[in-house]
């Protein structure tokens, strides 16, 4: 199973870039999962037309809030993934992510615009970056995971 991952757009209304990126990245996959900060309702409405999960994050709108959780695990091809923003500090979010999330194989997150990935104790830690403001020399970038007999991801950059 093919799951494109993206999180932090930041965007109030779509953009063409971004229909752009949906058309180049997300058509393609199984799943689309946004990970916070959508920051729009417009944004929720447009990737609305694939398949969707998502969570809420700090700079979303009320309607937003309303509409998405702040966390949640889902089971996708069989695994159990963990779905967050995140909060407060980007510098340790890792620490207090992994009190919010046992007895999972996934955690996929944002919130930081910084990608990562690491494989820890079985678990998958997944962070897409930011899709539009990416951090320090990091401009854009999403994630594509993959949930087959094994799950691996790659981060693509913008």
């Amino acid at each position: 199973m093919k799951v494109a991952v993206i999180s932090d757009t930041h965007l109030t209304e779509v953009i063409p870039e971004f229909e752009r990126i949906c058309h180049q990245y997300l058509k393609g996959a199984d799943l689309i999962i946004h990970l916070g900060d959508w920051t729009g309702i417009q944004v929720f409405n447009y990737l609305s037309q694939y398949p969707l999960l998502g969570v809420s994050g700090n700079s979303d709108t009320e309607a937003v809030r309303r509409t998405l959780p702040l966390k949640r695990i889902v089971r996708i091809h069989g695994y159990r993934v963990g779905l967050t923003h995140g909060w407060g500090s980007p510098y340790d979010l890792l620490p207090r992510l992994r009190k919010e999330f046992r007895d999972v194989d996934v955690v996929l997150f944002g919130h930081s615009h910084i990608p990562f990935q690491m494989v820890e104790n079985g678990i998958l830690w997944l962070n897409p970056g930011s899709l539009f403001h990416g951090r320090g020399e990091v401009e854009g970038s999403l994630a594509i995971l993959y949930l087959e007999e094994r799950i691996w991801a790659e981060l693509i950059m913008l």
